[in-house]
């Protein structure tokens, strides 16, 4: 992954004329910028990690924290890969999905909503979701990560 994290990754053109999110890995040597907005403090980038196991043909909710923020991506790393794919983002204008993005499960984000919704899923849909989130607030902007590692079990007869 490169020093800017999922911005390049995904390739986003959008994501990246906004943002550049500093990775997972790299989190506190790169300054973040959004629209002349810069993160320079690392204190202003929150990691959160969760597990969320799922049944095969079962469904699954990821959340990407308990308020909606100004702009957030969500992106999929397979288990056993490196590169990431783009799932669905918001840049203020309502939740987009990326199609065919991810053939291991349905997706979906309820309306005024970060949470990803997977259905009928299938045990390749098994990885790493990460929710970058940045929310705009009085004092600059403040950058939360959400990850969230999905195990997916057979679905027993």
């Amino acid at each position: 992954m490169s020093r800017w994290g999922l911005c390049q990754d995904i390739l986003l053109k959008d994501a990246c004329r906004l943002t550049l999110l500093p990775s997972v890995q790299d989190s506190s040597r790169y300054a973040t910028q959004l629209q002349g907005l810069e993160i320079l403090d690392p204190r202003e980038v929150e990691y959160i990690h969760l597990q969320v196991n799922g049944t095969s043909g079962g469904s699954v909710t990821l959340d990407c924290g308990p308020t909606l923020p100004t702009i957030y991506v969500w992106a999929f790393t397979a288990a056993g890969s490196e590169g990431s794919s783009a799932l669905a983002y918001n840049y203020g204008h309502g939740a987009k999905l990326q199609p065919r993005s991810l053939r291991s499960a349905r997706m979906s984000v309820p309306l005024n909503s970060t949470t990803l919704v997977l259905t009928e899923v299938q045990v390749e849909a098994q990885g790493t979701y990460t929710c970058q989130a940045l929310y705009d607030v009085e004092d600059g902007a403040r950058v939360t990560f959400y990850i969230t590692r999905l195990a997916v079990e057979e679905e027993e007869d």
